[in-house]
């Protein structure tokens, strides 16, 4: 022991590892210096403004010794001699929180749930769950965990497989950690009669694009039907008006139609090789609606402007059966009409469904530019 004097002992203090999980011992390690025997030494935690002893070891002739600890939370440790003064210096062992993530499988655009479990329990940090698709981030979700538990709906837009980066937040006692998990998402074909949360996914992604919607019903009805068959039209699928694998894939990889005049004038687009009308603000897309023209081609192409509009029209083929009348040149006009087929078929206006009829023609001033191309 030291004499009168003498400097203090020092007694040296290190982890192995330095870092663990939650559960896992670390051995501490040290030396004394110089060794005076077998000497006992108390390893402590700082607690508030004093310390608290964690565990005890006995050093050999040599004055090296080791210690196992299994700590309920990280901070920092010393190493003293038990009955004399010693110099130390502190060191910090970190602890992370053991999580473990279950996933079930989700539904495209609707989302996967996930649950974490944590221990310990009083670890109260924050999650945030970052999800992968194809090497790119594609959402993320994040919440605070209480009891050692959170669950959480993570993003999935599209159909097939995911994954997520789970990342814990730094907390009292509890080093930042992260892991892994796995992620599918399914679909199941839709047509007119289904509903559920998937029908729901399906107008919220087709709205994302900027294909204008009926009223939501909470079912999938043939409204919404002609909502799909736009969509189908954008992209190039056979127009079905069935959401089946193809049709989801091409959601999730879509990005909202283009108008082909970007000027700042508010105007409309028809565009009769996909059988679809864009009504185009500032210079983007506002919504897409699918059309019916002439099943001739006589529907003219050129440049236009709504001359004059009517609730109803009488023609040929009986009376008031033009409904919401958008006329733009001589006796062509855009008009909804009971049936739009998803090719040419009206004698040479543009059809657009009844439903879509009313909201085309409140916002369609006179005045306003009209394009028609192929």
């Amino acid at each position: 022991m030291s004499g009168a004097g003498q400097p203090p002992p020092v007694v040296s203090l290190a982890f192995a590892p330095a870092l663990v999980s939650f559960g896992e011992a670390a051995t501490a390690r040290g030396r004394v210096v110089p060794a005076d025997g077998v000497t006992r030494v108390v390893v402590e935690r700082r607690d508030g403004l004093g310390w608290r002893a964690v565990v005890g070891a006995v050093t050999d002739e040599r004055g090296r010794f080791a210690a196992r600890i299994r700590p309920a939370r990280g901070g920092v440790f010393r190493a003293r001699l038990a009955r004399v003064v010693s110099r130390t210096t502190p060191v910090r062992l970190e602890v992370v929180p053991r999580v473990d993530v279950i996933s079930r499988p989700g539904t495209a655009f609707a989302g996967a749930p996930l649950t974490l479990r944590v221990a310990p329990a009083t670890y109260a940090g924050r999650a945030r769950v970052t999800v992968w698709r194809k090497g790119e981030p594609v959402g993320e979700a994040s919440g605070r965990l209480a009891s050692g538990l959170l669950r959480l709906t993570v993003p999935t837009p599209a159909p097939g497989r995911f994954h997520a980066d789970v990342q814990l937040s730094r907390s009292t006692g509890f080093a930042p950690t992260a892991t892994r998990a796995r992620l599918e998402a399914r679909v199941r074909t839709l047509a007119v009669s289904s509903a559920g949360p998937d029908v729901t996914a399906l107008r919220r992604r087709l709205a994302a694009l900027r294909f204008h919607l009926p009223p939501p019903t909470g079912a999938f009805d043939t409204e919404l039907s002609d909502s799909v068959i736009a969509f189908q039209k954008a992209s190039g699928l056979p127009r079905t008006g069935v959401v089946d694998l193809r049709t989801w894939r091409a959601l999730a990889e879509a990005e909202p139609p283009k108008a082909r005049y970007r000027g700042a004038e508010p105007h409309i687009e028809v565009d009769k090789s996909r059988q679809i009308l864009l009504v185009v603000r500032k210079g983007e897309v506002h919504a897409a609606i699918p059309i019916s023209s002439g099943a001739t081609g006589n529907t003219p192409v050129g440049s236009f402007r709504i001359l004059w509009k009517a609730p109803m029209t009488t023609t040929w083929l009986g009376p008031a059966i033009l409904y919401r009348t958008l006329t733009f040149h001589g006796g062509f006009a855009i008009h909804g009409f009971t049936s739009v087929p998803s090719y040419p078929a009206s004698h040479g206006c543009v059809r657009v469904p009844i439903w879509a009829a009313d909201w085309l023609y409140d916002q369609s001033p006179v005045g306003e530019r009209v394009y028609i191309y192929e």
